[in-house]
């Protein structure tokens, strides 16, 4: 609704003046201020160094500025803040592109050679198109005609071109991931807004519609969205808003969330969520990251399952405008829907992508979520992963996603990090081997998740066998046991099995996401940085080595402890000769070549002479000794027997 019509305006307004009263201080301090300069040098320094975070920012304080005038004079459309407003959107409108620099890397955008809508270029079309419906004739003929003219220049025509046109589409108009819903709700507001002729209006946004079915394509059957949960939040909080638009432009005819998917995606918040609203944070999710609060009491609201109305996106100047709107009118533009499935409180499992979510219950302190497959956009190689917490706390599992982008996190160096390669999550190494690209392998494998369900204890079984490249690897098995008994236990079973005549080289992994302090040969404290602590306890049907060490990858830090099985046709060549010196004990623990002998045991000339080993293997170290043998223990827990 335009700014100058006071009757519609003046109620929602007067039903949020602490908002309008913000809203126009922060206006206030705009009016003595320039709006932040164009840098050059900080947009290319993507181009240069593959640093986008300085660029970006500069580009989104440019907006920021832009934005804050525009809202305060259309609540008080008085006049006050006109003149700065004009100045901030012609150079805002005019700046040399609306294109991120990680999305124009061969700067054809930035020097003028071709044209593209992207993420960013589809908000300021969104803003700069409402800038020009809300304040109509209060602005000048010149500032107006420019900004148009931009708007058709840079990215309305050359989308026109591609949805009702002959050009070959941009990329991200078939994609299945957040772009698609993202660029088209911000184009649709440009095309709304400046597109004049009827026809091609209304040719345009079928397309739009048509075309954004594609969004849902980065979901699974179940619901389950391959890209995070913050992406989700990205993606759907704007194709709820383009939902919006569609219905009221159609007067609710035609609604996007009349999809046979979208009842179970935008259920997601409730379905994917462990209790207090924690998500595992698969993929290029940021630890920590929960579902939007917002968008969740929106889709609530869509099927009447809340009588609370909110704006499902308050990022964009139409969600922002909606968040006061709808609250304060409670008019629907679109017709309320059912959802008739009813989520278990204790879990509930995704079939088709094979993730499981275990809750505890009022007793029970542990949940805990297991991913094998649904891999996708912004997915890692984590199949077999999982997420555990503890009273409220991450402890173990999955580090999440990075907490910035270089140019390497979408380019062939992406998976040299542990963060997104699978060295650094909670699943195994094979003969040495990684996991394969996971999106790859997700397409010629179909795999398997198991599950039994009651009330006290949930079981998930899978093969990851087909996530690695090793021809003498007949299966690995990993069983997730979830105890809801006393305050709860969580298992984690690995089982290797090669082909007849392979040797066993397998180390299965787990990463807490806390301190990690060894307590014994086989157990250890994950202590967090609240001060929650777990117990870990490790068992295994064959001697094993432990191997514990920190990483850092794009600012997360975590900890990687790999079990790595000791060979047994090592160690029985090692105990060969019970009466001679053994060879390579040490070799195989920690990486050395000092020879071991029996306790009492001396080479023949005393020059060659080394300490009996009871002192060589404990110097420094504890004694430990192994029941029922005349033997000694490694410090690191191998037990060395005669």
């Amino acid at each position: 609704m335009p700014c100058s019509n006071r009757t519609f305006w003046l109620p929602i307004l007067n039903a949020n003046v602490k908002i309008v009263n913000a809203v126009r201080a922060t206006g206030l301090k705009r009016l003595n201020k320039k709006i932040p300069p164009w840098s050059d040098a900080e947009y290319l320094l993507y181009s240069q160094k593959g640093n986008r975070i300085i660029g970006q920012t500069m580009m989104k304080k440019r907006h920021e500025f832009a934005r804050d005038l525009l809202l305060a004079e259309c609540f008080d459309m008085n006049g006050r803040f006109l003149a700065k407003l004009e100045e901030a959107l012609l150079s805002y409108a005019t700046q040399p592109t609306w294109v991120l620099a990680a999305h124009d890397s061969k700067l054809d955008v930035y020097h003028g050679k071709t044209v593209y809508v992207d993420l960013n270029a589809a908000l300021v079309s969104s803003f700069l198109g409402n800038a020009l419906y809300m304040l109509g004739s209060a602005l000048s003929t010149n500032t107006a005609k420019i900004i148009r003219d931009e708007l058709k220049r840079r990215t309305v025509q050359p989308l026109l071109d591609r949805l009702i046109g002959t050009k070959t589409p941009f990329y991200w108009q078939n994609r299945n991931s957040n772009w698609n819903a993202v660029c088209f709700n911000g184009m649709a507001s440009a095309i709304l807004t400046t597109v004049d002729d009827k026809p091609t209006r209304a040719a345009a946004l079928a397309a739009i519609i048509n075309q954004s079915d594609n969004y849902l394509r980065a979901f699974f059957g179940d619901g389950y969205g391959s890209e995070g949960v913050g992406y989700y939040n990205y993606g759907f909080e704007e194709y709820a808003e383009l939902r919006e638009k569609i219905c009221d432009v159609t007067n609710g005819q035609i609604d996007l969330f009349k999809n046979v998917n979208v009842g179970a995606i935008s259920h997601l918040p409730l379905l994917l969520s462990m209790r207090n609203q924690n998500v595992a944070s698969f993929g290029d999710s940021r630890p920590g990251l929960q579902f939007s609060s917002s968008l969740t009491q929106y889709s609530m609201y869509a099927y009447g399952e809340s009588a609370t109305a909110v704006a499902p996106n308050t990022r964009t100047l139409p969600g922002k405008l909606m968040s006061l709107i709808l609250p304060a009118t409670k008019q629907r533009t679109c017709p309320q829907l059912l959802y008739t499935s009813h989520p278990d409180q204790l879990r509930h499992v995704f079939e088709q992508s094979k993730v499981a979510v275990f809750r505890g219950n009022g007793s029970s302190l542990f949940d805990m979520t297991f991913k094998v497959a649904g891999n996708g956009g912004h997915s890692h190689n984590d199949i077999g992963s999982y997420s555990i917490v503890f009273s409220n706390t991450f402890v173990v599992g999955d580090a999440g996603g990075p907490l910035y982008y270089d140019a390497d996190a979408f380019g062939t160096k992406r998976y040299n990090s542990p963060l997104i390669n699978s060295y650094g999550h909670p699943v195994p190494v094979v003969s040495g081997k990684n996991q394969s690209e996971a999106v790859a392998v997700q397409k010629m494998h179909n795999f398997t998740l198991t599950h039994t369900l009651s009330a006290i204890e949930d079981t998930a079984t899978t093969d990851l066998a087909a996530a690695y490249d090793v021809p003498t690897l007949e299966r690995v098995e990993r069983k997730v046991t979830f105890s809801r008994v006393g305050a709860g236990q969580v298992s984690i079973q690995d089982t290797v099995e090669m082909k007849p005549g392979a040797s066993v080289d397998f180390e299965s992994v787990f990463t807490p996401l806390g301190t990690w302090t060894p307590t014994g040969a086989a157990s250890g404290l994950v202590t967090s940085n609240t001060g929650v602590t777990v117990n870990v306890c490790i068992t295994a049907s064959a001697l094993f080595t432990i191997d514990a060490r920190v990483l850092t990858s794009y600012n997360v830090t975590w900890t990687r402890v790999g079990v790595k099985v000791v060979s047994p046709e090592r160690y029985a060549a090692a105990i060969k000769n019970k009466g001679s010196m053994m060879d390579n004990i040490i070799g195989f623990i920690d990486g050395s070549k000092i020879e071991t002998y029996r306790i009492t045991q001396k080479r023949g000339r005393t020059e060659d002479a080394l300490p009996d080993l009871q002192r060589l293997l404990y110097s420094g170290h504890k004694r430990r000794h192994c029941l029922n043998f005349q033997a000694v223990t490694a410090p690191d827990g191998l037990c060395v027997h005669f």
